[in-house]
Order: C-alpha cells, then sequence, then structure tokens
C-alpha cells in the first residue's frame, strides 16, 4: 500500500486516509515515501503506480522482468 508523508506535520499516512489527513492540515502537501514526488490533497488521487524499489535503487542499471 502507499503511504505518503505530510509535508506540514510530518505525518506519515496510508492513501485511503489522506483526504481525511488533509481535513486536519488544511493545504498541506503529500510526498510518496516510495517515489518522493510531491502532490496536493487533489492530485494524490490520481497517483495509483510509481518506481518499485529495485528502480530506486539501481537506477539506471534496472533492468526490469526479462522475459
Amino acid at each position: 500500500m502507499v503511504s505518503f508523508s505530510c509535508e506540514q506535520c510530518q505525518d506519515t499516512v496510508k492513501k485511503p486516509k489522506v483526504q481525511q489527513h488533509a481535513g486536519r492540515c488544511r493545504g498541506a502537501q503529500f510526498t510518496c515515501v516510495d517515489c518522493s514526488v510531491t502532490f496536493d490533497e487533489w492530485s494524490v488521487r490520481s497517483h495509483t503506480s510509481c518506481m518499485t524499489e529495485d528502480q530506486k535503487y539501481q537506477g539506471k542499471l534496472w533492468k526490469g522482468n526479462q522475459k
């Protein structure tokens, strides 16, 4: 499950709880803990996929699934 860090209070919340948390931290932005992309409370809904840990740590060396 994707988790986000609230840039306003530094709390970590899972995607289903982002909208609820945004009600407490008005105007907050959320950073995906996996890919480090920052979203506002509305655009975070569209974040459905991000890089895997392999991609994150292997960078250009990552070759993906070889079929």
